[in-house]
């Protein structure tokens, strides 16, 4: 973020501010005036003159501080550094709070943030900024605009509408320059593994966790934020350093769902990836020109259980030794099954089914415990990246399965 003016000119004010009453003295004998005429024709008392000149004025008027530029020949910006240089050190720090308050209002939406936990429930815009700053690995707000605000929207549009998912965003984007994956991306290597993802599915516990750490080792990092309210975000990829980065997310809470965005990502990382980096990011549903988001859908559902195995399946889906019989022969977990069934059903007949067979869904928190996902209540994003890239570069040599 580039300083405030106001902050700047503080700044100049502690280090040479010009010296206004030497200069006022030389412009009384350039104008052959005296000081007690030029004072009473500038409207402007002999205590106020000095209080402005020395720097001690409370709350310099803004109408005195022209009038004494306009005769003195300098800009306001000239004269500002002189009669800020003897201000409490309150008033300093106050209009450095101004500065915060504008940062914040750029980037945040603190009553939502409030709402879901992140932020306290304060006006205190030093508590807030300190919080903020803490979650992102910064020291100042600075430091977050150059490393974060400007590479993420220097070659695309802001909406500073969806504060909440530019701080979705933005927090994945950190996570991963943190994170900073040293392996090279390796594109055959990834669709070596993308063929091999699915029998893993079956694996509630350890299975996304063993593909992400398969995936770190070709170039690609995955991680997992919890879903922030107000956002209807499933995933997204990024562009970080040349590398591919995926963030998944528990909306809906689903095991079907992380699973089947995962899948989703990694076919905009196949095919689309060239875009991404030229806008650094996509995100799951934005309807971005450069990427075709139904063919990413289609192949998501295809890898799992598609049109094919529902209409084959649909007959049986109410006897759950034959879905599991059948799940087990197509490699998949019983709950794809179910998903593909309410999600033809809505589709094609335009049944709903989504309260149905959730008994057969397991717990989505056992899948993604070990990728400690993001947690805005209790995270930083310095101890989760620092945790993720412990864990992805243990036994990095991944042995490709025949």
């Amino acid at each position: 973020m580039t300083k405030s003016k106001n902050i700047v000119l503080l700044e100049k004010s502690f280090i040479a501010p010009p010296n206004l009453r030497d200069v006022f003295e030389e412009k009384l004998e350039e104008y052959e005036i005296s000081k007690t005429k030029a004072l009473a024709l500038l409207n402007i008392d002999i205590r106020t003159f000095d209080d402005l000149v020395d720097g001690t004025a409370a709350q310099p008027n803004l109408v005195n501080v022209m009038k004494l530029a306009d005769f003195l020949e300098l800009n306001v910006a000239d004269i500002i550094p002189t009669i800020l240089s003897n201000q409490p050190a309150e008033n300093f720090k106050s209009i450095q709070r101004a500065g915060k308050v504008a940062f914040i209002g750029k980037n945040f939406d603190i009553k939502k943030l409030v709402k879901v936990g992140f932020l306290p429930d304060t006006d205190d815009i030093d508590t807030i900024t300190l919080k903020i700053l803490l979650f992102f690995g910064y020291s100042s707000p600075d430091e977050f605009e150059k490393n974060l605000a400007t590479p993420l929207y220097s070659r695309t549009k802001r909406k500073f509408s969806d504060k909440m998912k530019n701080f979705w965003i933005a927090s994945a984007y950190q996570c991963f320059k943190a994170i900073d994956n040293p392996n090279d991306y390796d594109r055959e290597a990834l669709k070596d593994i993308i063929v091999k993802i699915k029998p893993y599915c079956q694996d509630v516990e350890d299975g996304l966790f063993t593909v992400c750490k398969a995936l770190y080792n070709v170039g690609v990092t995955v991680i997992v934020q919890n879903h922030l309210t107000l956002t209807q975000v499933r995933g997204g990829t990024f562009a970080v350093n040349g590398k591919p980065c995926i963030v998944l997310t528990d909306l809906n809470k689903r095991y079907t769902t992380i699973w089947e965005t995962l899948i989703h990502e990694l076919h905009h990382v196949l095919f689309d990836f060239d875009s991404i980096q030229k806008n650094i990011y996509h995100i799951n549903g934005d309807a971005d020109l450069f990427l075709i988001e139904d063919k990413a859908e289609d192949f998501s559902r295809e890898y799992f259980c598609g049109l094919e195995r529902y209409n084959f399946i649909k007959a049986h889906i109410n006897n759950h030794f034959v879905v599991s019989r059948y799940a087990k022969e197509w490699e998949i977990h019983p709950s794809f099954i179910y998903s593909s069934f309410r999600w033809f059903q809505d589709k094609l007949n335009n049944k709903k089914y989504y309260g149905a067979y959730n008994d057969y869904f397991p717990d989505i928190q056992i899948a993604i415990k070990k990728l400690k996902p993001i947690v805005w209540k209790e995270s930083t994003l310095p101890e989760v990246s620092a945790y993720l890239k412990s864990i992805f570069e243990l036994n990095k040599e991944y042995e490709r399965q025949d």
